[in-house]
């Protein structure tokens, strides 16, 4: 990188909504069906780029300082909270927890050579009795509490039992 060009981290969210299994009555199968993906680009919360910078340039004593000793940021939470993200953000509001929605680890897919994107991605089926909807997602650096980096509100989708919905965060640092 010259002087003068600019560090840039940015990420795109991926939602993937699989229903359960149907019944088709004129194939006499079980279809599964997939509702549609959706791309939407998130905001970098304040929190979240100070420590991405500490995790990235800053030392030893300094991560310490911070309080970043630990992973970084691969941790998927869920919420049905409709708000928009806000840079100031510090936690994901009305974060759902249980029947297969609470927040969870990752599975993180490092750039290697060139490239420049990092992917976060984590499978959630939920679980529950009734219908839940979730429309925002989030990247933590703990399982719970913790740092806030990336908040991402996408269309609302309501799950039923049984279904899946796979998060991945493609985070790219250039």
């Amino acid at each position: 990188m010259n002087v003068g060009e600019a560090l840039v981290a940015k990420a795109r969210c991926k939602i993937r909504h699989d229903v359960a299994y149907d019944f088709d009555e004129k194939r006499q199968m079980y279809l599964r069906v997939m509702d549609f993906e959706e791309e939407v680009p998130n905001l970098i919360l304040d929190g979240g780029r100070v420590a991405l910078h500490t995790y990235i340039y800053g030392t030893t004593a300094q991560r310490t300082s911070a309080g970043l000793s630990g992973g970084g940021f691969n941790y998927i939470a869920l919420t049905d909270n409709a708000s928009a993200p806000a840079a100031g953000d510090t936690t994901l509001t009305a974060e759902l927890v249980g029947n297969g929605l609470t927040r969870g680890l990752g599975t993180v897919t490092l750039p290697t050579g060139s490239d420049t994107v990092t992917t976060v991605a984590r499978l959630f089926t939920y679980s529950g009795g009734s219908p839940q909807s979730i429309q925002k997602t989030a990247l933590f650096d703990a399982v719970a509490a913790g740092r806030m980096a990336h908040e991402i509100l996408f269309t609302q989708r309501t799950l039923n039992t049984g279904d899946a919905i796979t998060i991945s965060f493609q985070v790219t640092v250039a």
